[in-house]
């Protein structure tokens, strides 16, 4: 079976290269898309080899990765994230090693995974910092990928507001996903709860975005706005197999903790497969509600260039 997947990968990769190819482009890819390019592809080409790497080799693949997908959203779109809304790009940077650390939290009690070969000192967080922060630029520049790609539009938004009472049956659930895992006696069983911690932020934060305005899925469950939920959700799986490839080859990896051990692709069960795109999904949920807290701007799937207008031109022609 992880054969299969690790082919069902390089196909995938294979037609996204091939449509991209295809498709009509507004820009170049430019130098810095290349070297994006040249970076992820090095660094993957090395976890292959034999040969000694560094603990970083990872988190300096996924940031050819950003770079690499950001301009070809900029190539396809005209504007993307990185390039035409630098302050929530950066702020979306630093978020996501903020937001990764409850999950962390949530490991420590369930024993979902663990990791080996990360050097010990300040290094070893700054290397587990600097993975984090890749995280959910590397989802949303993927999703805004997959909607370039299908040439899709935003159109008006109408907001939807959920109903009190559905709004406060999925608070609930939410509530008893987060903390079932952590009140139960600790089990060799933590891998099968940790779905529960995804499915719990989703449920609480999605009606409170909702009525507040903030990115919400629940706003955009319209048939105006699947689309979005299908991009955000297919960049899930599509990173999550991605970075267990990746994981594959390094000599600082993590590893998974799970029972049916010859159930996966490398160190990724192939029951978290359905996991990965409800991560994305709360992600974009997670990120719209920091991100509304504290008044930082916002990161959107599909990127709309309107905001942050003073940094368009500076971003324009610094990152070219």
């Amino acid at each position: 079976m992880g054969l299969v997947a690790i082919i069902a990968l390089k196909v995938a990769v294979a037609i996204l290269v091939t449509a991209f190819v295809r498709a009509p482009r507004l820009r170049r890819l430019g130098a810095v898309g290349w070297f994006g390019v040249a970076v992820f592809c090095v660094c993957g080409a090395w976890l292959g080899t034999p040969f000694a790497k560094p603990a970083g080799l990872v988190a300096a693949a996924w940031t050819g990765y950003v770079v690499a997908i950001d301009s070809a959203v900029y190539s396809l779109r005209g504007h993307s994230l990185l390039r035409f809304r630098s302050t929530a790009f950066l702020w979306l940077v630093v978020l996501s090693v903020f937001l990764w650390l409850p999950f962390e939290w949530y490991n420590l009690r369930l024993a979902a995974w663990y990791r080996s070969g990360l050097p010990d000192g300040p290094l070893r967080y700054v290397l587990l910092g600097w993975s984090s922060a890749c995280v959910w630029p590397a989802l949303y520049e993927t999703a805004d990928f997959f909607l370039a790609l299908a040439s899709r539009r935003e159109p008006a938004k109408a907001r939807r507001v959920p109903p009190r009472l559905a709004a406060g049956i999925a608070i609930a659930v939410g509530v008893a996903c987060l903390t079932v895992p952590v009140s139960l006696p600790r089990l060799d069983a933590g891998e099968f709860l940790m779905p529960l911690i995804a499915c719990g932020f989703l449920l609480i934060l999605d009606p409170v975005n909702c009525w507040r305005g903030w990115p919400s899925l629940w706003s955009d469950w319209s048939a105006l706005y699947r689309h979005r939920i299908a991009a955000l959700a297919l960049s899930g799986a599509f990173c999550g197999v991605l970075a267990d490839c990746l994981n594959a080859g390094a000599n600082a990896r993590w590893h998974a903790i799970y029972a049916g051990a010859g159930l996966k692709i490398f160190d990724l069960p192939l029951a978290a497969l359905p996991v990965l795109p409800v991560f994305a999904l709360q992600a974009y949920v997670l990120h719209g509600w920091a991100a509304g807290v504290l008044g930082l701007p916002i990161s959107t799937v599909p990127c709309t260039p309107e905001a942050d207008a003073p940094i368009t031109e500076i971003s324009r022609f610094s990152l070219r």
